[in-house]
């Protein structure tokens, strides 16, 4: 599975420690370690509350190592390396990390390991959007193992709490405040409020990703909101003052007297971050008239003087 090592390749792993062996253990020695770490680590392995990447690039490295000293060869060009008491092991740099969190994922000098960040995506209202909002968020965070932090490897790997992980798994809840103005796609970045990157040993950003809930009326047209409101014929001919929905409830809107089919009419300021509400208006007939009605509706055309609008096009 693993090629033989360079010796500088070599020089930053420390093969013994991996298994928990001394450099004089015997091949059964070794072997019996490997057994031990493999029901432990092994990919037939699932641990609740454990990060699964973390288990599986545990359990490589200590095929790794068992690879390199269960081979005579292998071994004695490891030896030779004189490598057996290098600190910078990753399952060392690992298990150092549980003795606390100010020594976790410690960098060696002039390596600088930055923390990955935790996205979260947060679905919230067009009315939270407008208005803002207050949003609780729970992270699955690492945490040290108060179980066996600052023991011995070997005694850490007994540990029923974290099986020498040297972490386990938590819930944390995080308040996060979102201004007014969110629309679909914004990030919100909070410095270190992540959850902790155990290879760096620091706490990654928190980022807050928005996911605007589909509104059943509104469309939204670069943070305008559209929406189309029914208007009756008399209202659109002598004009009226109609109530019309918004993001954050109800306003009066004035429509103008000989307003025509599909007219929009602009409202400032209600729309996401400040953009505007736009409100396309669509003439409704009656559908049935009463004989009054046709009767008044029949003088009406009779004394009306406009032009026939398909003149143009006969």
């Amino acid at each position: 599975m693993f090629n033989v090592m360079t010796d500088k390749e070599a020089a930053h792993k420390d093969y013994y420690y991996t298994l928990g062996v001394g450099p004089d253990a015997t091949s059964e020695d070794i072997h019996d370690a490997y057994e031990r770490l493999y029901h432990k680590f092994g990919p037939h392995v699932t641990l609740s509350g454990q990060d699964p990447e973390m288990m599986l690039k545990t359990f490589k490295e200590i095929t790794e190592a068992y690879e390199i000293l269960i081979n005579p060869e292998k071994r004695k060009q490891f030896d030779n390396t004189g490598s057996m008491h290098s600190s910078r092991s990753d399952l060392r740099k690992l298990w150092a990390q549980s003795s606390g969190p100010k020594q976790a994922g410690a960098a060696s000098k002039g390596e600088l390991k930055i923390a990955r960040d935790t996205t979260v995506i947060i679905p919230i209202s067009l009315k939270e959007a407008i208005k803002g909002t207050r949003k609780e968020v729970t992270l699955k965070d690492s945490v040290v193992c108060e179980d066996c932090s600052g023991l011995k490897p070997l005694v850490r790997m007994q540990c029923p709490n974290c099986h020498g992980i040297g972490f386990t798994r938590a819930d944390r809840k995080e308040e996060i405040d979102l201004p007014p103005g969110m629309y679909h796609g914004v990030e919100v970045r909070i410095p270190e409020s992540g959850t902790l990157d155990t290879q760096s040993g620091k706490h990654g950003d928190l980022v807050i990703k928005i996911e605007l809930i589909p509104h059943p009326q509104f469309k939204i047209v670069d943070n305008n909101l559209t929406c189309t409101i029914p208007v009756t014929l008399f209202e659109a001919m002598l004009g009226a003052d109609i109530e019309v929905p918004t993001g954050t409830g109800k306003v009066v809107m004035k429509i103008q007297p000989l307003s025509q089919n599909g007219r929009v009419y602009r409202l400032r300021g209600l729309g996401l971050a400040g953009a505007d509400q736009l409100v396309t208006i669509e003439i409704r007939i009656p559908e049935k008239l009463t004989a009054e009605e046709k009767s008044l509706v029949q003088r009406l055309a009779n004394s009306s003087k406009m032009a026939n609008p398909r003149k143009d096009i006969l």
